[in-house]
């Protein structure tokens, strides 16, 4: 019973993951009255990013695409009653599942501020419950030189002026003791564009990890970076205090991959093993993952034979599906029951392996919003 329970969780959250929510336009102010922002699609970041973090079933957490259109999903979100969103199946005119939102912190008002005048929410942001987040540098060579990644939208978040180009340590600790105080803040992601210079953004990380943990020693971190040619910086980054890391390939797919990121397809995938070999060295087990976007065309199968080989590195593929920027991308739509077959390989794999991502320490696999690998590792 157990089990069928566990499997019936992973299911219905690649379904949220990969289909999204529509909102009811008759719904708007009730929606908003609930606490939730009508901001349709991502306006920044990469991968999954946007959307409202729900939770549903024994308290899984999801990251779900909010859509103003209803030809994207089948599933609306209606009404709050009791605490919880009625989800709607309007395929088989079934309730499909309670959400309960995850409601934004205090701090994300405009009046905390950091000493130096910043809006606390463009220093860092909740992920989940308690995933504290933030780009420290918020450009990226591949946009300067007209080669960023097609699902990429880090410097959109500048543009629009959500967020300020570069961080500090002191901003970061204020936010974290913000965040803390509301009980949100158990481990944190830190991520960057990729720098310029030869380190590729490393040095700026080393000081961002030393102040952090200066006056925060017991957070676990996570840092994530694209493969570096001199490996010792991957030392540097543990010896600064990361306790997790995520070297990102996104896509397996050779062709794909030229196509989707033409900067950074640049980066032979014999480095990206190097960098995840001497990670894993460096980090310990289960320490070191690489996101995995899917619905860009890629085969299935040859997905499966490509999983494979990271994952008999030691290394944890965070798969999710690629979620579109209105106006900027319009990604088709990853079907349900292909993702799930991903899913239980990986999870069957890593199992075989003794890659478990649930003893990942911090950042987006802890987190787990935005992918249902976790609970894919679960039903094995």
């Amino acid at each position: 019973m157990l089990k069928k329970k566990i499997n019936t969780i992973f299911e219905k959250k690649t379904e949220l993951l990969c289909n999204g929510l529509f909102l009811d336009e008759n719904l708007v102010e009730h929606y908003l009255k609930q606490g939730i922002e009508i901001d349709f699609g991502r306006k920044g970041g990469a991968g999954p990013s946007g959307g409202r973090y729900f939770l549903f079933e024994d308290n899984t957490l999801v990251n779900v695409a909010l859509w103003d259109n209803s030809d994207r999903t089948p599933l609306v979100l209606g009404e709050q009653k009791g605490g919880n969103f009625q989800i709607f199946n309007n395929k088989n005119e079934e309730v499909f599942a309670d959400l309960r939102l995850v409601k934004n912190p205090d701090f994300y008002d405009p009046s905390y501020m950091t000493t130096d005048g910043i809006p606390m929410k463009k220093i860092a942001l909740i992920h989940g419950i308690d995933c504290l987040s933030s780009t420290i540098y918020q450009k990226c060579v591949y946009w300067a030189c007209g080669e960023a990644c097609k699902f990429c939208g880090v410097e959109l978040s500048l543009e629009s002026g959500s967020t300020i180009l570069e961080k500090n340590a002191n901003q970061m600790n204020e936010v974290i003791t913000a965040a803390k105080k509301e009980n949100r803040c158990s481990h944190m992601t830190l991520t960057s564009g990729t720098d310029f210079t030869p380190d590729k953004g490393v040095n700026r990380y080393v000081e961002m990890l030393r102040g952090i943990k200066k006056e925060n020693p017991d957070l676990p971190l996570h840092v994530q970076i694209e493969p570096l040619n001199d490996l010792t910086l991957i030392d540097q980054l543990k010896d600064a205090g990361a306790d997790t890391i995520g070297i990102h390939i996104e896509i397996l797919d050779d062709k794909i991959r030229n196509k989707m990121t033409p900067g950074k397809a640049h980066i032979p995938y014999q480095s990206f093993e190097d960098n995840w070999t001497r990670a894993i060295d460096i980090f310990g087990k289960n320490q070191v993952e690489s996101y995995i976007l899917t619905g860009l065309g890629e085969s299935p199968d040859e997905l499966i034979k490509d999983l494979e080989r990271i994952i008999s590195i030691g290394v944890i593929p965070f798969i999710t599906p690629v979620r579109s920027i209105p106006g900027k991308t319009n990604f088709p739509k990853m079907e349900v029951p292909t993702l799930i077959r991903i899913y239980r390989e990986a999870a069957i794999m890593m199992k075989a392996r003794g890659v478990n991502p649930l003893d990942h320490k911090a950042g987006c696999v802890k987190c787990g919003g935005c992918s249902a690998i976790n609970e894919a590792y679960k039903t094995i």
